[in-house]
């Protein structure tokens, strides 16, 4: 954490504040969140400009654009997906990552304990309680949640590809029966800080911050600034004991059940089947072999004083 004359300092230095808006986030809520907040924003930003998304990466370009004129903050008004493009543009920069969560899942938001209202966001988003965070790469693409390969990431292929006529959550939910009909435990062969072992497994998950798919508590240990991985490896489970655990990750509790591990590594490499999809914060990113990297420290974020990572 930034001491508070630190926080003062680069808070009366800024120069202008880059707002993120994803229009279509949040099932199209987000424009709507931004447009209750942004009188109140431009109070605690004077300097405020602010940009609609129009497409993949838009948020990546327009970070990057933020922190190269020396933006004192970018507020991301949006979701995971909209935050990881920002953090894209802002990595290993002095500018200040705040954010409104207005997406789907918000999951970033749940492991930095940020108010899920929208007025209290924006109060920590201005209040000056810096904390440097690390920042996961999967196949040097970065994310902040949780990335990984098998189960889950076929279900996040098998729902990206699919004709969205019924909400998310039912789509998401037909999903994983649909794969855990079809899909079955692979072999893989997984290096973790160089120490290798092949076994079959469900799914494997590297997590810089706890939280994937809005609310599953998938790797309940990490914290996202101690410069490691928590890796958990779901091993040669049946359909049976698959269903037994689904409602447990959401509370954590699938850790210390049988065939479930919970690991720590700094670089984690899987190879396997070549079909095999890779997903980084739930959305699909190509296919095997994966290399997860870990950059420490590499994102200053915005967060409650008593956030407790």
């Amino acid at each position: 954490m930034l001491d508070d004359h630190e926080a003062k300092r680069r808070h009366s230095a800024e120069t202008d504040v880059q707002v993120i808006v994803n229009p279509v986030a949040g099932g199209h809520r987000a424009l709507a969140v931004w447009q209750r907040l942004e009188a109140a924003a431009r109070l605690a930003f004077p300097r405020l400009v602010a940009t609609q998304t129009i497409g993949p990466a838009h948020a990546t370009s327009i970070a990057r654009a933020a922190a190269q004129r020396g933006a004192s903050h970018v507020l991301v008004v949006g979701g995971d997906g909209t935050i990881q493009e920002a953090v894209a543009g802002l990595i290993h920069t002095p500018t200040v990552l705040g954010v409104i969560p207005a997406g789907t899942g918000n999951d970033f938001s749940r492991t930095h304990r940020i108010p899920r209202d929208h007025g209290l966001a924006l109060k920590v988003a201005s209040g000056g309680n810096v904390r440097r965070i690390d920042i996961g790469l999967v196949n040097d693409r970065p994310y902040v949640n949780v990335a990984g390969v098998g189960f889950d990431a076929e279900v996040a292929a098998w729902t990206k590809y699919r004709t969205r006529l019924v909400g998310g959550a039912a789509l998401y939910v037909a999903g994983v029966l649909t794969q855990l009909v079809a899909y079955r435990p692979q072999p893989l062969n997984i290096s973790l800080d160089g120490q290798e072992r092949v076994q079959k497994c469900l799914l494997i998950a590297v997590g810089n911050g706890r939280y994937y798919g809005g609310g599953m508590m998938m790797c309940p240990d990490a914290r996202p600034d101690d410069g490691v991985f928590d890796v958990v490896i779901g091993g040669d489970l049946t359909k049976a004991e698959t269903l037994k655990l689904l409602p447990k990750v959401f509370s954590g509790r699938h850790i210390g059940q049988p065939k479930v591990e919970h690991l720590r590594a700094k670089v984690v490499v899987v190879r396997g089947g070549p079909g095999l999809t890779v997903h980084a914060d739930g959305e699909p990113v190509g296919t095997l072999p994966a290399e997860f990297k870990l950059l420490p420290g590499a994102l200053l974020v915005a967060v409650p004083a008593a956030a407790g990572l």
